[in-house]
């Protein structure tokens, strides 16, 4: 059996998470069931293994999957087994003893913003956000996760734009559960001013800064760009074609979406308000009909 790292894109709306669940449809349960009908091999967690969790909604650029096989490795046709929003698209023979959790140097994820972030005070958020690099138990900013350990190293956060797109980067050793998108909520809430600076302070002291606890931003807008590692793979070009049409598909969607929905909501708001009164008039003439026949 042969060890072999590859590179992995997902959009990850259809899945609950990256980390094999029975029965709920997640990535490595997607990566399971093709590389067994790929193979004609029995695989499972152990056989095919990721180098970090991601929650339900939350995408992929470089996420590592460590495969073992017997066969000869083809992320190609592998892929022809696995549905559309997952690809592997780079590859290459393990080192000895690699351990996708823990044989790695750091992870990148990248928060998208929305609009909204253009009228916040961006000066306080990129101090704040200057706060939070170091290692630190950061309990207050994670879900409880069954007893693992809260300490973690942050080793940089940036907040830039592209033209009127911002977004957040963020760079650590290892990430807890829900920790980058509990960091948005918090920075925005500086960024608008609703908390002052001193509550970055707080919450690493472990004090329970938010009586209710910190809502994690939505999932849809984070990403994980890579799991870094010195190991040079090889790209398939074929596969990054595929990518690249999926996430073209994928954009005139919600382009459609948007439209449908901007057009739902002018409806709900003007014409179902016309309709609504136009049926009570009609309502109130039938009652009134009725009212005169009765008098008849």
């Amino acid at each position: 059996m042969t060890n072999y790292l590859s590179r992995l894109f997902y959009l990850g709306d259809n899945y609950h998470g990256s980390q094999y669940q029975t029965g709920f449809s997640t990535i490595q349960g997607e990566l399971i069931d093709a590389l067994t009908s790929w193979s004609g091999e029995n695989h499972s967690t152990q056989t095919i293994q990721l180098s970090g969790r991601t929650d339900k909604g939350v995408h992929s650029i470089g996420q590592l999957a460590l495969i073992t096989t017997e066969k000869q490795f083809n992320i190609d046709k592998i892929n022809r087994y696995l549905p559309d929003d997952i690809i592997l698209w780079a590859s290459t023979k393990a080192p000895n003893n690699f351990v996708p959790r823990y044989s790695i140097l750091m992870r990148h994820y990248r928060y998208y913003l929305d609009e909204s972030w253009a009228n916040l005070n961006l000066d306080s958020v990129k101090e704040a956000a200057s706060l939070l690099i170091g290692s630190y138990d950061f309990v207050e900013l994670a879900k409880p996760d069954a007893g693992r350990s809260t300490l973690t190293t942050i080793l940089n956060i940036s907040v830039n734009n592209s033209g009127e797109y911002y977004f957040l980067d963020i760079f650590g050793t290892r990430f807890l559960w829900k920790l980058v998108r509990k960091i948005v909520t918090l920075l925005t809430e500086i960024g608008i001013e609703r908390v002052g600076l001193e509550t970055i302070s707080n919450i690493l002291l472990g004090q329970k800064v938010f009586a209710s606890g910190i809502k994690p931003a939505p999932p849809e807008n984070l990403v994980l760009v890579e799991t870094i590692t010195p190991i040079k793979m090889k790209t398939s070009k074929y596969a990054i074609r595929i990518i690249q049409k999926q996430l073209s598909n994928k954009l005139e969607q919600y382009k459609r979406s948007i439209r449908t929905v901007s057009n739902l909501i002018d409806y709900f708001s003007g014409s179902m308000m016309i309709y609504q009164h136009s049926t009570n008039s009609r309502n109130q003439s039938n009652i009134d009909d009725l009212s005169l026949e009765s008098h008849e």
